[in-house]
């Protein structure tokens, strides 16, 4: 039985079917930043790509483009970062956007598991400082990722001047209660799994959502949410349409977390970069006049 976490969030679409690698324990390979960059900043624009040492362990980064703010894109549950090409080639014509592959996804390096938010958004930290990749950042996450960006916003809220979230995964608190009510008892006890870290990437959803809500919404960090209607669930009468009432009032208390936070409802399946492209651009440009 499919959950409402891996339907209505994490596995509509591509989330889980890009390739990732798992491993329970920390990869040292000891090595420096093999991280190069290409062509005239005057000319070509900026690039960096490579593989990048966080401590002990390294995360590859691509960055493309020139211009500021730097964009900064994450990705869905097991997606490395070229599965946000899309919204990339949409803005590295005017900005620096970078993308990564998470610890135990793509090409970084394995690290223990499950991943907890603090090891995250510490993880991205360091790859960022690094790999001189020059701030204020805009967030860009989908699924996941979007609940990440949340997470990374509120640790470093002095380094963000914008956070999109497209279709993010909701926080456990409000969806322990609001979207389990609307469960089977078969489909609860796989929901409280997939939170606790069985999923695919071995993500502790419970502990990230507890750290979006120890920490405040940054005051002058402008906040767009963009989510799916009820039309990207296959059924009437399947676990992500009989949550998405849920799903749909969450996400619009999320927004309003966040000072001058804003949402948009759009016809698009869960991967809405890929179906509504505009939609997403209309929330980043958003975020950027702000």
């Amino acid at each position: 039985m499919a959950t409402a976490a891996t339907l209505l969030v994490s596995g509509c679409s591509d989330d889980s079917s890009s390739s990732s690698s798992t491993g329970d324990g920390d990869s040292s390979s000891g090595a420096s930043p093999t991280a190069t960059r290409a062509g005239s900043s005057e000319t070509t624009g900026a690039g960096l790509s490579g593989s990048i040492d966080v401590g002990g362990r390294s995360l590859q980064l691509t960055c493309n483009g020139l211009g500021a703010p730097t964009i900064l894109l994450e990705g869905g549950e097991g997606q490395p970062g070229g599965a946000l090409a899309a919204i990339r080639t949409a803005y590295e014509a005017k900005h620096l956007v970078c993308t990564y592959d998470r610890a135990n996804v793509g090409a970084s390096d394995p690290a223990p598991t499950p991943r907890k938010a603090t090891a995250m958004t510490a993880d991205l930290h360091r790859l960022l400082r690094q790999a001189d990749v020059p701030g204020d950042y805009v967030l860009v996450g989908t699924s996941a990722g979007g609940l990440l960006v949340q997470a990374y916003a509120r640790a470093y809220p002095d380094e963000v001047a914008g956070v999109v979230a497209l279709n993010p995964v909701p926080p456990w608190d409000q969806w322990s209660t609001l979207g389990l009510r609307e469960m089977s008892p078969q489909e609860r006890t796989g929901e409280k799994a997939y939170y606790a870290g069985e999923n695919g990437e071995s993500l502790d959803y419970r502990d990230l959502s507890a750290a979006v809500a120890a920490a405040p919404a940054p005051p002058g960090v402008p906040f767009h949410l963009v989510i799916s209607t009820i039309a990207q669930c296959e059924s009437p009468h399947d676990v992500c349409s009989r949550t998405y009432p849920a799903y749909e009032k969450i996400m619009r208390a999320v927004s309003q977390q966040w000072p001058g936070g804003k949402i948009d409802e759009v016809q698009a399946g869960h991967e809405i970069h890929l179906d509504n492209l505009p939609a997403v651009q209309a929330a980043v440009d958003d975020v950027l006049s702000r």
